[in-house]
């Protein structure tokens, strides 16, 4: 089992007590490489693992979601990103799972990535969707996945939870999912990077 794995156990118990008490928990990565989970804030447990009310918990990283753990260290995050994986989805609600395979595709963990037309980091954020999603620096991979959830959130809401949809605008923006009668653009990026996407998502889940 990988140390994300392990980390996604001990996040599904502690959110099953979170259920009943109104409890923050802080989690993160030691410098030995150990899964370190704690109610108070240290050097070795600083990113918010569940907020601090219960029911915007149980809305983030499901007992569901943490025990699909990801099941090969091939398809798992690189260490260095897996605490800020674990924020962004207990923040958003996302799936970690959904939110690794965005990455993969996007950036493959590259956190200084910049593409032709200008997008910048691990999730590939433009500039315009970065400002209207409250990023400071695109090329901070907190700030980065933080504000990339934020925008995927916003496509899952909008497109009423359909994740093919809003993978698809991810890709090619809300508007060009509107104009193709709420389907998969015509487009040949977005034609390739929707299973690409959904590949390693369900790879990741242990679903395929």
């Amino acid at each position: 089992m990988t140390k994300l794995a392990l980390f996604f156990v001990a996040v599904a118990g502690l959110l099953g007590a979170a259920q009943y008490a109104d409890a923050q928990i802080f989690g993160g990565i030691s410098d030995s490489g150990a899964v370190v989970l704690s109610n108070t804030a240290s050097d070795e447990a600083r990113t918010v693992v569940v907020a601090a009310s219960p029911s915007h918990a149980g809305s983030g990283t499901s007992i569901k979601a943490a025990k699909h753990a990801l099941a090969s260290q091939d398809i798992a995050p690189p260490e260095a990103f897996q605490p800020f994986i674990l924020e962004a989805s207990a923040a958003s609600g996302l799936p970690a799972e959904l939110i690794h395979a965005v990455i993969k595709v996007e950036s493959n963990y590259n956190p200084r990535a910049l593409s032709s037309k200008g997008a910048r980091g691990l999730m590939q954020l433009m500039p315009a969707t970065a400002k209207r999603f409250g990023s400071t620096n695109s090329f901070d991979p907190r700030d980065n996945i933080l504000t990339g959830c934020r925008y995927l959130r916003w496509l899952m809401d909008y497109f009423n939870q359909n994740i093919e949809l809003a993978v698809a605008a991810y890709n090619a923006g809300e508007n060009a999912v509107v104009k193709a009668g709420h389907k998969i653009p015509a487009f040949p990026e977005t034609q390739k990077y929707v299973p690409k996407v959904l590949q390693h998502y369900r790879q990741a889940s242990g679903i395929a």
